[in-house]
């Protein structure tokens, strides 16, 4: 009895020799030592009390991105893409006014299911626009014209619109067919109904008030395409309809066009005051202008405008007076809607005069 007594002593106090040190490592200690105790075998069994070592790897860093954190080791690019990415989004580009008139209908009584067609699209197009991040945008609740029809506009009016809206660029548009077409199939045993939706678009420059681009633009439906009235125009439940989808496709297509139309050409800023080598310019935060950039001022001359006679009639037409690229100047101030440069040294006060432009040239900035 005293030697089976003794034989557990000596194995309680050699199993405590060995459980002692993983009792002092905490509660990882106590958590090994539970898992060894479990599986200590009886004397009767070979005795292994050796403890391993487990590794866990820190988990792969992410990379967050406007989009969201995006994956390391994902498929793809991976790293390489991600970083063209973080360019692309933290990249500032110089953003262009743009105005937008109201549409011109010529046959209202094919839009009568249509709330307010002629502000809709144009109010719809500008929003498209101020999401791409590359415009400042305008709207005017008059046709680009001096009667009720889509007349061409005249460069006086344009660029006269275009001084009162504080507008680079404008956009003008008529809804030219929109009326259900009725087909006879099968010697009139059959018909079928279409729905079409015809815009004409034209973009014009407001400073000079040339005209840049004109685009005919084409959607249709296999229906009626009745809207109803009790959808406004651009809502959810108007783009819900398939005539709807099919004007809301007509919207993505200007909108790629503009941006393709206007991306040559650079941001104009018309200089509103000039004073101690300074000018104040009528750009500012709304259109990414910084301290520090960096653009050129863009002068009249003091020659005579240049004139021309229209073919039909012999009438002047003054085309605009020639400018001058006389130097540089660097943003020194900026607000919301304007800012304040320094001109370079070498640029003559003189030479400067209120309307004149500063031209941002229209290259991403880092």
């Amino acid at each position: 009895m005293q030697h089976t007594n003794q034989q557990r002593s000596n194995r309680f106090f050699f199993r405590m020799t060995k459980l002692l040190p993983l009792l002092l490592l905490g509660p990882v200690g106590l958590c090994l030592a539970q898992a060894n105790t479990a599986s200590l075998p009886s004397s009767s069994e070979a005795t292994d009390l050796s403890v391993k070592t487990v590794v866990v790897e820190p988990p792969l860093p992410t990379l967050t991105t406007a989009g969201g954190p995006q994956d390391m080791n994902a498929a793809g690019n991976g790293l390489a893409n991600n970083a063209g990415n973080v360019s692309a989004l933290t990249a500032r580009v110089y953003k262009k006014k743009v105005l937008a008139a109201a549409f011109a209908v010529s046959k209202p009584g094919q839009v009568q299911d249509i709330e307010d067609i002629a502000h809709g699209f144009p109010r719809e197009l500008l929003r498209r626009l101020e999401n791409s991040r590359a415009f400042v945008i305008r709207s005017s609740p008059d046709l680009l014209s001096l009667t009720m029809q889509a007349d061409p506009p005249g460069v006086n009016l344009v660029r006269q619109v275009a001084a009162q809206y504080d507008s680079q660029f404008i956009i003008a548009g008529e809804v030219r067919n929109a009326g259900v077409q009725v087909a006879s199939r099968y010697f009139g045993l059959w018909t079928t109904r279409s729905r079409p939706i015809d815009i004409e678009l034209s973009v014009y420059d407001g400073v000079s008030g040339a005209l840049l681009a004109r685009h005919n633009l084409h959607q249709q439906v296999e229906d009626q395409g009745k809207i109803g009235r009790e959808r406004p125009f651009g809502s959810s439940a108007f783009f819900a309809t398939g005539y709807g989808k099919a004007i809301d496709a007509m919207l993505d297509e200007s909108v790629r066009l503009i941006v393709k139309d206007l991306q040559p050409h650079p941001v104009l800023a018309r200089i509103l005051k000039v004073s101690n080598g300074q000018v104040v310019f009528d750009a500012g935060e709304t259109s990414s202008i910084v301290a520090g950039d960096m653009a050129s001022v863009v002068s009249g001359n003091n020659e005579l405008p240049t004139l021309g006679l229209r073919s039909h009639q012999a009438q002047l037409v003054v085309y605009g007076t020639p400018q001058t690229n006389v130097g540089k100047m660097v943003v020194t101030q900026v607000q919301y809607l304007f800012s304040v440069g320094d001109l370079a040294a070498g640029v003559r006060q003189e030479d400067v005069r209120v309307g004149d432009f500063i031209r941002f040239d229209n290259v991403p900035l880092q």
